[in-house]
């Protein structure tokens, strides 16, 4: 046997011994990118519940804003001599209410009311018009 081997134990202990490297991502690097994404989505599912919450409420709202304008003209075309005071729940939460003032100098005022439930408070649209008499 050479004096000189590298193969005997004591060269073994004398030598430091290096793992391989190893390519991928560790552990830590794993569960911080998993954190930041799962940031990243409930920012995402919070905006679009918010987005959805402010869509259905302007579609209540145009919903009542089209049923008060409806009921000025069909109270425009019922003329002025029969237009009476009024109120018309319907079964989607959304309630007409009208009232028709005294004739004055040749009009009527009228005042539309549309109320509607929207998440947790009552809204109201009031549209204001003249009857020509």
């Amino acid at each position: 046997m050479p004096c000189c081997s590298d193969r005997s134990p004591e060269a073994a202990l004398r030598k430091p011994h290096r793992l391989p490297r190893r390519s991928g991502f560790t552990v830590v690097e794993v569960l911080v990118a998993l954190i930041v994404v799962a940031t990243g989505l409930l920012g995402v599912a919070g905006a679009s519940a918010l987005a959805l919450r402010a869509s259905s409420a302007a579609l209540r709202e145009r919903a009542a804003t089209t049923r008060a304008r409806t009921r000025l003209a069909i109270l425009d075309a019922a003329g002025c001599a029969s237009a009476a005071d009024g109120e018309l729940p319907l079964g989607t939460g959304l309630t007409d209410r009208w009232t028709i003032g005294s004739p004055a100098n040749g009009a009527r005022m009228v005042e539309v009311r549309a109320e509607w439930d929207d998440v947790g408070r009552r809204r109201t649209l009031v549209l204001r018009s003249a009857l020509l008499c």
